[in-house]
């Protein structure tokens, strides 16, 4: 038995000893150097050809192989082995040697990600949002804020096409089998001005992109300003769901918001007074702008700290690959910028700097004298020190200095500064680390009988902010944003400005907001996208308090403490029946530690003391719901937008209240609820000579605060229902083009006296009820023509110029500024609206060397 069991033991280990050798032997076969000429022809033929011209056998299932095909291919000398992984690349099949044959079969696809930037092929200059789509795929990314893109896709060979708008669409031929970093540079487009909104290709739609608008400078130069003057505040204006209370205001009003419910940022700093001569112009030079994204529907998750929209403005980083000189004169102000490499194509520079001419021009303007004067400066250097890591540092001063016919003034100004460090870990994962400070101030003369006895009002806010965004690409449908953010704030709501006693001044606050945030873009299948987000808001507020002494009259130092935690989801959900429509759903739950005390009604004002929450005063929140719909098909745009937005915690200070002196101002907020809803509708035109937009809004806004209006509810200021907008551009050459604008809207609401009682000799107004009377329906046409030509200088230096010329209010419309009242004795009762500009031409010149 012991024999029987020896033999059959034996027999198995040369049984398994033949296995062996015939596996290795067949392994041995891919190693062998073939020879071979292969024609463009289907797998399965190529396989057959093979089979015979190698001696070896491969086994297949032919109807998973029945409708693959390969090029040619001419092979001198290569391994078996290497020839078939030519032939099966990007089929999605593989090959493993299984006993005495070669078998091919599906396998699990390699993928590999592309990843890189795209630039302006001119100036260097990273795009913000522009596409990549692979048609094979039918899948696309954008680039984010900073120009990056990462795609993550299966091994092949793919067809790319990179777009942007005003750019020639690139494509580009690759051959994926590893991770691959793919630097893009598009050209301009020559031709023509493209249309402001990006417009969505038929293929390759993003629906999530959507939810905000981007504007490059070309598309800022695309209408009609005041006095020639191109205006990033006044192109926001422009759109549908943002209104301007008046004329001259640089006041942004999104959907049923405040004008402090929007956080502006300059290269991520926040911008507390984004406005010149009482916002007549805005503190964005047009020479250093990027790129501008405003959200005021959906607001991701990595946003925080305003209730209504987020608008973003990315400056100019400066040509990394030659110099030029740039600037303009209008009417309004004279700039010039410089720019050029520091090491060509790897860092380079921008300094810009613009000053008013109101006092060269001699222009009359009624809210102050001609003699008044402002300037920005910026600045902005970069360099890449790899190919994974770049640091960026830029900085803003700006300043207004407004003169009175009495000569007392008022001055203020913002300084920001920002460093910044991006760095590339891998293929899928990208880091922005970022340090800056904000400094706003705000200095006013106080009215006295005498310029020796004359006293200042200061206020202002200062900002020390570190935030780490990161951007996690997991696949072309799903991607990953999460960060964290610290601010400290200084407030100083206002106080006289170099003196000893403090008993007039409100007291200062020092806070910390801090953050965590979380956003998710998925795209559930080829008909619904889902984005969602979480924040973690942190808000703690040090308020000291002033004027506390002890029994013995020794001042005490007392501050009271508060800390606020509360959660924000975001939610947008889209549904796309076809690659042209889609139809979506929004909620926001967003809330402010900080916000405005005004007590004027006025649309511009120089007076903006800044408080936060603290012990006595409770955060803002809103929930905002909206839903939509829009059609774009290859020339046209249709959307319709519907919303409710339902505010908590709004302050408004009591009647008669005063901020200046007034240190107890904050017990004179009272707060209460807002309800704000409306409809919006626009049709664009994006293809042709003539391009445009007709835009319509019906919108309410009310608000119930207690012992004000009786706790009845009444219409915000910037309540104002209907809306109507037009603009349009007509290229009638490529070097001529005319544009136009037109608004009709309805009067905003005033409260106007209803009688007078006197008080030492003045006449006191005693008012209706809050906001039951309106200005006059507003309504204005604006139209200017541009016409590019460029001369040689000098060997290939060029100078490309644009000289423009206009009419603002071209029928010369009497739209309200504000309701004057006249106090000045008691027999004189009457009062009168003060209007705002008539009609006024202009012209304009700006040039690039």
């Amino acid at each position: 038995m012991t024999f029987y069991r020896r033999l059959y033991c034996l027999c198995i280990l040369l049984f398994f000893t033949g296995s062996i050798r015939l596996c290795a032997q067949n392994k041995r076969i891919l190693d062998q150097p073939l020879s071979i000429n292969i024609p463009a022809d289907s797998l399965i033929l190529v396989l057959n050809l093979l089979e015979s011209k190698a001696k070896c056998s491969f086994a297949y299932d032919p109807d998973q192989l029945r409708n693959k095909k390969t090029a040619a291919f001419q092979f001198s000398k290569t391994p078996l082995s290497g020839i078939l992984e030519q032939l099966l690349f990007g089929t999605k099949l593989g090959f493993k040697v299984i006993g005495s044959d070669i078998v091919i079969a599906p396998v699990k696809p390699t993928v590999g990600t592309i990843r890189g930037h795209v630039r302006d092929g001119s100036s260097g200059e990273e795009l913000i949002g522009a596409t990549l789509y692979i048609p094979e795929l039918g899948v696309g990314i954008n680039t984010n804020q900073y120009g990056f893109y990462a795609i993550s896709i299966p091994e092949g060979d793919y067809q790319v096409q990179i777009s942007n708008t005003g750019y020639q669409t690139k494509e580009e031929k690759i051959r994926l089998y590893k991770d691959l970093e793919l630097e893009i540079e598009l050209r301009q487009k020559t031709n023509r001005l493209e249309e402001v909104e990006i417009k969505q290709s038929a293929i390759a739609p993003n629906p999530i992109l959507l939810n905000e608008q981007n504007f490059g400078i070309k598309q800022l130069n695309n209408t009609t300003y005041y006095a020639g003057e191109t205006d990033v505040v006044k192109r926001l204006q422009m759109q549908n769901g943002i209104k301007s209370m008046s004329e001259g205001s640089s006041g942004l009003f999104v959907r049923g918001g405040n004008t402090d419910q929007n956080l502006v940022m300059l290269d991520e700093a926040i911008v507390y007074n984004p406005s010149h001569l009482y916002g007549l112009v805005s503190v964005f030079n047009p020479d250093v702008v990027n790129n501008v994204q405003i959200y005021r529907d959906y607001m991701p998750a990595n946003f925080g700290g305003r209730l209504s929209s987020v608008l973003v403005n990315k400056m100019a980083e400066g040509n990394n690959k030659e110099y030029h000189l740039s600037g303009g004169i209008n009417l309004m102000s004279a700039r010039m910028a410089v720019e050029g490499p520091i090491v060509k194509e790897k860092g380079s520079f921008i300094v810009a700097f613009r000053r008013s001419l109101l006092d060269v021009f001699q222009n009359n303007f009624k809210l102050f004298s001609p003699y008044s004067v402002y300037y920005d400066l910026n600045a902005k250097a970069n360099y890449r020190l790899n190919k994974n890591n770049s640091i960026f540092y830029s900085v803003y001063a700006g300043q207004d200095k407004l003169l009175s016919e009495n000569s007392y003034t008022n001055n203020w100004g913002n300084l920001t500064s920002t460093l910044r460090w991006n760095h590339i870990f891998n293929s899928k994962i990208f880091q922005n680390i970022s340090v800056i400070y904000s400094n706003y101030s705000n200095l006013l003369d106080l009215n006295a009988d005498t310029l020796s006895q004359k006293t200042q009002w200061s206020t202002g806010v200062r900002d020390i902010t570190v935030k780490a965004d990161y951007t996690y690409y997991h696949s072309p449908v799903n991607q990953i944003k999460f960060g964290a953010s610290g601010i400290y704030h200084l407030f100083s709501p206002g106080e006289i400005h170099k003196s000893p006693k403090d008993e007039f001044n409100i007291s200062r606050d020092e806070s910390l907001e801090a953050a965590l945030y979380y956003v998710q873009q998925i795209t559930l299948n080829r008909s619904f996208e889902l984005s969602y987000g979480l924040r973690l808001g942190l808000f703690k507020n040090v308020q000291a308090r002033n004027n506390v002494f002890d029994p013995q009259g020794n001042r005490l130092n007392v501050n009271d403490v508060k800390v606020f935690v509360n959660p924000e989801p975001r939610l947008n959900l889209s549904y796309l029946p076809s690659s042209s429509e889609r139809f979506f759903l929004t909620y926001n739950r967003n809330y402010q530690y900080l916000q405005l005390i005004q007590n004027s009604t006025l649309a511009f004002s120089s007076l903006e003391p800044w408080i936060p929450a603290s012990k006595t005063i409770k955060p803002q929140h809103s929930d905002y719901f909206s839903m939509g719909y829009r059609y774009s098909p290859t020339d046209f745009a249709l959307s319709v937008n519907a919303y409710y937005k339902y505010l908590d915690h709004q302050l408004d200070l009591i009647d008669h209240a005063q901020i200046i002196k007034n240190p107890e101002v904050r017990s004179q907020l009272r707060a209460g609820k807002s309800n704000a809803y409306g409809l919006e509708i626009e049709l664009t035109k994006t293809e042709g000579k003539l391009s445009g937009t007709i835009a319509y809004s019906y919108s309410r806004v009310f608000r119930k605060i207690a012992d004000i209006n009786f706790g009845n509810r009444f219409p915000a200021n910037y309540d104002i229902p209907h809306e109507l907008k037009i603009t349009a551009r007509y290229d009638l050459t490529k070097q001529l083009s005319f544009q136009g604008f037109f608004i009709y809207s309805t009067g905003r609401p005033l409260t106007l006296p209803v009688g007078y009682y006197q008080h030492d000799g003045l006449n006191v107004p005693i008012f209706e009820e809050r906001n039951t009377s309106r200005f006059p329906d507003f309504s204005r046409l604006d139209l200017s023509a541009q016409y590019q030509f460029q001369t040689r200088l000098f060997g290939k230096r060029h100078i490309s110029s644009t000289i423009s010329i206009g009419t603002y209010n071209l029928y010369n419309r009497k739209n309200p500024l504000y309701y004057h009242l006249n106090s000045s004795s008691f027999e004189t009762k009457k009062s009168s609206i003060e209007y705002g500009f008539g009609f006024y031409p202009w012209i304009a010149y700006s040039f690039k060397i």
